[in-house]
C-alpha cells in the first residue's frame, strides 16, 4: 500500500506515461509502483546524489527514465 503523496506522485507519473497519457510509455500502474521504489531507494542512498524533489517534474522524469531502463518506451502513432 502506498501512502498518500506517494499516491498522488504516482497517478501524477501515471497520467504522463500510463495507458493514454502524455507520453503514453506502455507501462502499468504496478510498473510505475516498482520504478518508484527504486527511484526512492536511490534517493535514500547517501552514496546516490539525488535528492527528492517533492513529487515534481524532475522526479517524474527521474521515474521515467527507470522505465526506460527497465524497456518501456514511447508509443508513437
Amino acid at each position: 500500500m502506498f501512502p498518500k503523496r506517494l499516491e498522488e506522485f504516482r497517478d501524477y507519473v501515471y497520467s504522463f506515461y500510463g495507458s493514454k497519457g502524455i507520453y503514453e510509455l506502455g507501462c502499468t500502474i504496478r510498473d510505475i509502483e516498482e520504478a518508484i521504489f527504486e527511484y526512492i531507494s536511490m534517493v535514500l542512498d547517501p552514496k546516490c546524489h539525488m535528492s527528492w524533489g517533492g513529487g515534481d517534474s524532475i522526479d517524474r522524469e527521474r521515474v521515467r527514465t527507470i522505465l526506460e531502463e527497465r524497456g518501456f518506451a514511447e508509443k508513437i502513432f
